[in-house]
Formats: structure tokens, sequence, C-alpha cells
């Protein structure tokens, strides 16, 4: 990042007149010197002065560290941990404003990676790891910018070790750093481990393979959290298969870890052994099952899914889409499933299908919001006006151009026990909703009439309720 001088025009005058009525000798006195005691005056100075082509990496061992770190330490320089409150937005725009400006000293790192200064851009992003973890605490990062930064740190860190023209010596330094830091425990919160991922990368590139393994063998006896076992025993697998070494007895002996499972069922899917990899799957189907983790069964059941997909396998894709589509949470794409059983379904069965969809919409609530737009597709406009009324205004409205000419005097009778309900409070959302449906309602036939009654009754019964009557004035 480079710290420019925020002047207006008008001090830029000054100090240009200031510079002509100065001897050469003078500036160039204050200018040596203050670059001596300014390490980013000095650095501007050498990148704006400094001939192209003179600056070679040949001085890579030379770059000064503590000055990138100072440069990221600057951006938390506000104070927060000395604040008397703990006011909720201030504490996040202290991470908007540390984000903005380790962004910048990285948007300058990767500047001068493309430029072939892998050292100095190295050095930069190691200091903005550094430098979050040990600081992020102090602000309210609930909206990930900070994490963000983080992890654009380790991937241009993770660039260069993959960059062919970086030198050797760069890309020791980054895996002796990284060897150095990962372990740290202020790397241990989730998001923070990233650091791992830049730590493995060397492994593999340049790590003793004796040396790396003995490292990955002690995290693994060190830990009794699952997950941070799971992560190791999977670094371990990939480090062997990397240097080509037979990892499949470590991989058999820890296939009760479900990312274990997931990743030897991912390399057998992608090598087209669909047989072992659905074995795998069922394996973990049963497990899961075993262990009452519904959800971890519903993520290897759409492995299966994946599978009979790929294998064209419409005997076995059908009965398993049809099952996801009505179990599946909401982190999935119902549309998937849906599209899988419309176009493989044969004419003549899909009557059935669509009832068997259908019949537990009153009882799966998950399924219920998809459940009517199959109904609304196929014009079934009963159940979705069944579906509507059920669930309520926003439903309703959703799918009231519809049902309009359908069920236009049940929708208009629905919409008024809406309003009576919503008049009896004392909230301005509830008056805004009022005058909203209201003013809907007037649209169908014998609505006006209906209307206009409602408005005068509550004139009358609500007339002291000033924002309801502002409200009532817009119908």
């Amino acid at each position: 990042m480079r710290f420019k001088l925020n002047v207006n025009d008008m001090k830029k005058q000054e100090i240009l007149e200031l510079l002509q009525h100065s001897g050469q000798e003078t500036v160039f006195s204050f200018v040596a010197e203050y670059a001596v005691e300014d390490k980013r005056f000095y650095e501007k100075i050498k990148e704006v002065l400094l001939p192209d082509g003179d600056d070679e990496e040949d001085d890579e061992e030379e770059f000064d560290m503590d000055y990138y770190r100072e440069l990221a330490e600057d951006c938390y320089d506000f104070d927060t941990h000395r604040r008397r409150g703990y006011d909720y937005y201030e504490f996040k725009e202290a991470a908007y404003r540390a984000a903005l400006g380790l962004n910048e000293v990285l948007d300058d790192a990767t500047r001068l990676a493309q430029q072939g200064k892998n050292s100095e851009a190295a050095g930069m992003a190691m200091s903005v790891v550094e430098i979050i973890p040990q600081n992020e605490e102090n602000v309210d990062d609930s909206d990930g910018d900070l994490g963000d930064t983080f992890n654009k740190a380790i991937k241009l860190l993770c660039d260069i070790v993959n960059n062919v023209t970086a030198s050797s010596f760069t890309k020791q330094e980054i895996y002796k750093w990284s060897k150095n830091e990962a372990p740290k425990p202020v790397y241990s919160d989730y998001g923070h481990d990233e650091i791992q991922t830049i730590y493995e990368l060397c492994c593999q590139q340049l790590g003793d393979t004796d040396e790396v393994l003995a490292d990955i063998d002690s995290q693994i006896n060190a830990t009794s959290n699952e997950y941070r076992r799971s992560k190791a025993v999977l670094w371990k697998i990939r480090f062997m298969q990397s240097r080509n070494l037979d990892a499949r007895d470590v991989i058999q002996s820890n296939l009760h870890l479900d990312e274990v499972r997931n990743m030897l069922f991912n390399q057998l899917k992608d090598a087209g052994k669909y047989d072992e990899a659905l074995r795998i799957a069922n394996q973990g189907v049963e497990t899961a099952q075993q262990e009452n983790h519904p959800l971890t069964a519903i993520d290897w059941q759409k492995s299966m899914f994946d599978v009979y997909l790929a294998q064209g396998d419409t005997a076995n894709l059908l009965p398993i889409a049809e099952y996801l589509l009505l179990h599946v949470g909401w982190n999935y794409n119902r549309d998937e499933f849906y599209n899988v059983l419309k176009n493989n379904t044969p004419a003549s069965e899909w009557t059935q299908t669509l009832e068997r969809l259908l019949a537990p919409a009153e009882k799966n609530r998950s399924f219920d919001a998809y459940a009517a737009r199959i109904m609304h597709e196929h014009q079934m406009w009963s159940k979705l006006f069944a579906h509507c009324k059920k669930n309520g205004i926003s439903e309703m409205e959703k799918y009231e151009n519809d049902l309009k000419p359908h069920f236009e005097k049940d929708m208009l009778e629905f919409y008024r026990v809406y309003v009576e309900k919503q008049a009896l409070l004392t909230d301005q959302n509830a008056y805004l909703a009022v005058a909203r449906i209201l003013k809907k309602m007037k649209t169908f036939t014998d609505g006006k009439e209906l209307v206009n009654t409602m408005l005068k009754k509550y004139r009358e019964t609500y007339k002291r309720r000033k924002n309801m009557m502002i409200a009532l004035n817009g119908v």
C-alpha cells in the first residue's frame, strides 16, 4: 500500500512554491535525511526515481519484512481496544477500514508479483496474514471483510509458490515461514486455519518426504478434535499421493472419518469406477443412519444420485431423485432433482409421480413452497389455492393473478379476514399492510363497496390512531 499525502490543490501549490524558493542542496539534504528516517518515504522515492530494470530481484534476501508488517499494523491504528464502550457500528466500521487498508497492501503486492518481484510481494502477503488473527478480535468482522482479506493473502502466497518463475529462495522463505506460523494457536479458529493450505502446498513442492510425514503424524496424534484430525489425515493422504506413495492403507484405516470417505468416493467417481464409488457412498448412508446423522445421510444419497446420473442409470436415478426432492433442505437446489424426474419419467407415469410428490406437501414444510411451484406449473388451481390459504398472505399475493379468475370471491374474503386482523394491531407496519391490501381488494368484483364500508368503520373506530388514518388516506 502506498500512502499518499491527502492534500488539496491549494496545499500542492504551496509545496511547489516552497520548492521553487529552496536551494537544490537544501532539497537534496532533506530528501536524503527524511528517507533514512521514514521507510515508506524511502520506498516511494525508490519506486519513482529508480530507473526500470535497476531494481532486480538479486537482492531478494534483503527485503525488509518489518517494513511491510508496519504497513499492515497501521491499518488497525484506530484504538478500538481502548474504546470505553462496545458500539456495534463502530466496530463494524473498524473492520471495514482495516480490510480496506489491508486490501490495498495486497493490491500492491499483487502488482509487484506481476512484475516479477515475488520476494517483496510475499513479504507483504505474509505480514497481512500475521496481522489479522492477532487484531481481528478487536473489531466486529461479522460481514467477513477481514476473513476475505486473509484468504486473499493466502491465495497470493500460493500463487507465488506455484509460479515457476519465482526464485527457489523466495519459495523456501515462504516454506520456512509457514512451517513456523501454521502451528500457532492464533490460527486455530475456523477460517484462520486456511494458513494450513499454504503450508501443505509448500510441503508438497519443497519439503523433505520423511520430515513432512513425521510432522503430519505428530499433528494427527496430538489432537482429539475430529475436525482437525480429519484435516490432518486428508493432508497426509494428499501429500503421499503427490509424492506417488501408496496411501491405500492410510485411507482404509481412516474410512470412519466422513471426509476421508468422501475424498475416496470422489476419486473413484472421477476415475469412472462407479461400482466402487457406489459401495463407498452406500456405506456412508448406512453409517450416518446408524449414528443418527440424517443430513449426512442425505449428502451421501446425493453422491449416489450423482453416480447414477453419470451412468445414465434411470432405473436407480428416478427413485433417489424423488426421495431427495422431498427430503433435502434449503442448501440444495431442488430443481436438479425435479428436472431429472420431469425429463426422464415416462409420460404414462408422470401423473402418478406428481401425486406422490404433492401428497406429502401437507406434512413436509420444507417442501411446501416448492410444491406450490409444481402446482402452478401444472395449473392445479384448487390445490394451489388451498396451499396459499394455509401459508398466508405472502403466498396468496404471490399467486394472486393466476388464482383470481378462479377464486375471486374466496380471495376477497381471505383478504378481508387478513385486514380485519391487522387492523387490531397498533403497529405502523400493520397500518401499511391494511392500506396495501385494501387497495388490492378494490380491484375485485364488489371490492370497492366492501372497502368503502371497512374504511368507514376504521375511520370511526380508530380515529385516534393518527398514523393509521394517514395510511388509510392513501387507499
